[in-house]
């Protein structure tokens, strides 16, 4: 019978103690602000956490290394970057690559809990984004539990609120019929030739909508212009690139449709906070 184990801030439960206590020593740091709990892990190559379920409602973002998550029939294949939501309760074991890899987890109080289902943000299943804004929040969040000042308390609470109204947007379903075809079309356009360089007419013509109603429109649905939508899916591929491989930042900067490094540089720090080069090395630092 495979093992089920309880985790309740980094504190780990099971019918055999001495294997349950020993994960604890994959904890990198383990940290509490703003009534979050910050948790960094290491895990080696081919390393296996056996069933468990989290007390608390929380998340996990991956800072290195690959995983596959199994939950009930569900398998999620997850790449550096990628973010996970956790409800309490849900039973989930993780496998990791061969390269092993680091997590930090964040659960949540029960006030925290309160605030969020009053705020109108669903809790009730597992999420997982491995691009968008979410996750360069989830980086950010990370960053400011590594390193605290006077001030870390507001910005981690305000980073944290950030990502899960932002990941709220990003998971939160369109009913079949609610959006028009010709939208979606468009948003597929997007994704299949980001790096490239393409006017909006070239996109109303091909969805066959005039180009001021698909503007209107497409920031309607999204919050965002086309063009902003395009820029955030060239700094979510470098994002991966930067995580994933030792690229140098010029070639990344020519694979995601940048004009050079230094244009790259300017606009990956302003969805980010951080350089391309900041970025590689925060995921990279143990």
């Amino acid at each position: 019978m495979t093992t089920q184990f309880r985790h309740l801030r980094a504190q780990y439960y099971d019918e055999d103690p001495d294997r349950a206590r020993g994960l604890r020593q994959y904890h990198v740091r383990e940290q509490e602000i703003a009534g979050l709990h910050g948790t960094e892990t290491r895990h080696p190559p081919r390393f296996n956490i056996p069933s468990h379920a989290h007390d608390l409602h929380s998340f996990y973002f991956v800072l290195g290394g690959t995983l596959t998550e199994f939950s009930g029939r569900a398998r999620r294949e997850l790449p550096t970057g990628s973010l996970v939501f956790t409800p309490a309760g849900d039973i989930h074991r993780n496998a990791f690559h061969d390269a092993g890899g680091r997590c930090f987890l964040v659960e949540f109080v029960p006030a925290w809990t309160r605030h969020l289902e009053h705020s109108g943000i669903a809790l009730q299943s597992p999420m997982v984004a491995n691009r968008g804004e979410a996750t360069r929040l989830a980086l950010r969040l990370y960053r400011e539990f590594r390193h605290t000042d006077q001030v870390s308390a507001l910005s981690v609470e305000g980073l944290a609120l950030e990502m899960l109204a932002a990941w709220a947007r990003q998971t939160d379903p369109v009913p079949a019929g609610s959006l028009p075809r010709w939208l979606r079309d468009a948003r597929d356009l997007l994704h299949d030739r980001f790096a490239e360089r393409i006017a909006l007419a070239e996109i109303a013509k091909h969805v066959d909508v005039h180009p001021v109603h698909l503007a209107r429109s497409f920031r309607k649905r999204y919050g965002c212009s086309l063009g902003e939508y395009q820029r955030r899916l060239r700094v979510d591929h470098a994002t991966r690139q930067l995580g994933t491989t030792l690229r140098p930042l010029a070639a990344i900067a020519v694979a995601a449709g940048f004009a050079d490094q230094a244009h790259f540089s300017r606009v990956f720090k302003a969805h980010t906070g951080l350089s391309p080069a900041k970025f590689r090395a925060t995921l990279r630092v143990g």
